[in-house]
């Protein structure tokens, strides 16, 4: 984005520097190829003027459209601070959040103009001659402000209720207005590296070192001002400092966890050392009586649905170990004396349980169908959401993600090709259907003709244009919500009548399972999601296909083979000669790890190492040479017998291939060689035998 001019105010105090930008005003020119000119219109209108009119903003060609939208009769706002200099900063601050897009003309001129109003008589008659906004103490100032809103009969709470966690409580928009005014302009008048801020913004780390962030989250900060030691504080922000310019697998929202959980740790160590300045002094018993504080702490205060105490506790011990481990090797000087693996041990995380089946979050078909059936009563702009995140399984991030290059065609079948935030992955291709390749090239046609370097800069296909959001992807707890609302809309319940709560990660755990039923196996599962490894996948592996289940139990049911130690085949009856554990383990392997061969399914699939498929004995035995007493070509059956040979072999080489299995592909093709080498012999009316030597004897003939 080109800027034509920009002032040099680096030198100035923050109020000269408001008075210098508010003389004049940025216009924003889009051109027809999507780029942006900014030109600075040198006119003091936002500085002279204490009442601004909606017309006159409204008439600023980027505000043009804002403005056909504009529906409140109340046409002007009016700064009126007894200060000068509080009439300055509350003007600049409404200035930059018009121009940068962060309010609109609808909010300021009608819910926002009110409550600058009541600040305004407020600080009029409880701080009359405050000079700056940031003189405030804030907290003790705040407490002031709510209780003359009540003396004013405004209320200063607000109940509201969430389709999904019901009622709460919460401040009203006027009693936080305080507060967000003050931190606002403190964020404006924090001109420090972002580094040595105690309050950093992810998207200013992002524009200067390049540090990755979910751009569907809004959690765009780290807050340290949780920690109070203030030498400790320091140190913390060293750490996670370097732990994101390494960039080796630690992500924003890895930061945020260890911010979780670390203030917590350190304010129960100063609630037992109060005059400890770093960690030093750490023992064994501290950890012991922190160990006990969690376990109370996690018992008593996790109220959200499906908690799990022992999982908190686990994560919190593993957060603070690692910090611990880590600046005690990089020698830190708050480290603690006392060796880490001397203050943790592993047994001190309790163990978790394992999961069910039935609480693998996936959406059952019973609920699908409801959800489908009224799809079209979806918010609109949702709707492609969901049949992305249904038939792709990408987590919701990286749907929301895609941007206008994801779509491609390869021999004429449609792949989305996207990167994979989490798991590191770049380029990762999805298959997907015509149906879906139709919805994508309309969502990317509608972002081309829409979007600009302004509103949409990474060419997102789910873009926010104006807002708070501008050039950013739909949030992912907007797209819950958008869910869960139509769900109580339409009374969309599970089999036991309750009504189902929409969670968008359970889209992907839906389409691991419908892969499974569907006959893919693990490790095209695995692929398709783009899991770091097979253990993820692997939790997929009970939930399988009723229909599917039915079918095998109905081959048991007929009688199950075996071989007997001779080699013999003999029946089992099933239940009493195999305990029904070994046929669900029967059923699993051939479910997730069996591979089709010539003589039947192979269940040394998921490893590929049985020597016989790389070599069938009748045909290497004899020092990788056919066995001398082979005969092909005597039977009138051979012929047929290749051809099946060349068939499945050949069908196993393209099943190896898609799943990524090249080493499989090889030993098969080497099989398929040998194959079609005898088939093309005997088919031609040749006959191979080993023995020539024993015939000619038999014949008399002689050497």
């Amino acid at each position: 984005m080109e800027q034509k001019q920009q002032a040099n105010t680096k030198e100035l105090g923050f109020h000269e520097r408001f008075q210098q930008e508010l003389s004049c005003y940025p216009v924003k020119i889009i051109h027809e190829d999507g780029s942006v000119t900014i030109q600075q219109v040198r006119d003091p209108y936002f500085l002279v003027n204490d009442s601004w009119n909606v017309g006159f903003v409204g008439n600023i060609i980027q505000f043009v459209d804002m403005m056909k939208n504009f529906k409140y009769s109340t046409q002007n706002v009016h700064f009126g601070f007894s200060s000068p200099l509080v009439n300055l900063e509350m003007k600049y601050i409404f200035y930059h959040k018009l121009f940068n897009d962060e309010w609109s003309l609808n909010g300021i001129f009608n819910r926002q103009t009110t409550q600058l109003r009541r600040l305004a008589q407020f600080l009029s008659e409880k701080y009359p001659t405050l000079h700056s906004l940031l003189d405030l103490d804030i907290e003790s100032a705040e407490r002031e402000w709510l209780f003359w809103l009540h003396e004013q009969g405004i209320s200063t709470q607000q109940t509201s209720k969430h389709v999904t966690y019901g009622e709460y409580t919460r401040k009203s928009s006027i009693a936080a207005f305080l507060r967000a005014i003050h931190s606002i302009l403190f964020a404006l008048t924090d001109f420090r590296e972002e580094w040595d801020k105690d309050r950093w913004d992810v998207r200013e780390l992002h524009d200067k070192y390049g540090i990755d962030y979910v751009k569907s989250n809004s959690q765009y900060y780290l807050d340290f001002t949780k920690i109070e030691k203030l030498n400790i504080r320091k140190q913390i922000k060293r750490y996670i400092k370097q732990r994101l310019l390494s960039k080796n697998n630690f992500s924003w929202s890895s930061a945020r966890a260890f911010l979780k959980h670390l203030p917590k740790f350190l304010s129960f160590v100063d609630s037992h050392e109060p005059e400890w300045k770093d960690l030093k002094g750490l023992k064994r018993s501290h950890m012991e009586l922190y160990i006990q504080w969690l376990h109370e702490y996690s018992k008593n205060n996790l109220t959200q649905r499906n908690a799990h105490p022992e999982n908190y506790v686990g994560r919190a011990l593993s957060y603070v170990g690692k910090f611990l481990e880590d600046i005690q090797r990089y020698g830190y000087e708050i480290a603690p004396e006392t060796h880490v693996q001397l203050l943790l041990f592993p047994d001190d995380k309790p163990k978790l349980r394992k999961k069910s089946v039935d609480q693998i979050d996936y959406i059952p078909d019973y609920v699908l169908e409801q959800l489908f059936a009224h799809i079209n009563e979806l918010h609109k702009q949702v709707v492609p959401v969901v049949w992305v995140a249904f038939k792709t399984g990408l987590r919701i991030s990286d749907v929301l993600g895609l941007t206008s290059d994801c779509l491609e065609r390869l021999n004429g079948k449609y792949s989305i090709v996207t990167d994979i935030e989490k798991t590191y992955v770049q380029g990762h291709r999805m298959p997907i259907d015509d149906e879906l390749a139709n919805i994508l090239a309309t969502l990317i046609q509608q972002s081309k003709e829409n979007s600009n370097q302004d509103n949409n800069p990474e060419g997102f296909i789910f873009i926010r244009y104006r807002g708070s959001r501008k050039g950013k992807p739909f949030s992912q707890a907007w797209v819950q919500l958008q869910l869960n609302t139509l769900a109580q809309q339409k009374n969309i319940v599970d089999e036991n009548g309750n009504l189902f709560h929409f969670k968008t990660h359970q889209f992907r755990h839906t389409y691991a399972v419908k892969l499974l039923n569907g006959g893919a196996d693990i490790i095209t599962v695995q692929e398709l999601l783009a899991h770091a490894s097979p253990e993820m996948t692997l939790r997929y592996a009970k939930l399988l296909d009723d229909t599917k289940r039915k079918a095998f139990e109905s081959v048991i049911s007929q009688g199950v083979f075996s071989f007997d130690l001779n080699g013999e085949v003999q029946e089992i009856e099933a239940g009493k000669d195999i305990p029904q554990d070994i046929l669900q383990a029967l059923w699993q392997d051939h479910k997730l790890n069996a591979m089709d061969n010539p003589y039947g399914t192979c269940h040394t699939r998921l490893k590929g190492d049985c020597p016989h498929m790389e070599a069938p004995p009748c045909l290497t035995c004899n020092g990788g040479s056919p066995c001398k007493d082979l005969a092909i070509g005597f039977s009138e059956l051979d012929v047929e017998k290749y051809e099946m040979h060349v068939k499945t072999t050949s069908r196993a080489i393209e099943v190896s291939k898609q799943r990524g299995r090249e080493d499989m592909a090889e030993k098969h093709e080497r099989n398929l060689q040998r194959y079609q080498g005898i088939l093309d012999n005997i088919q031609d009316g040749h006959v191979i035998f080993g023995r020539q030597d024993r015939m000619e004897r038999k014949r008399g003939v002689k050497k």
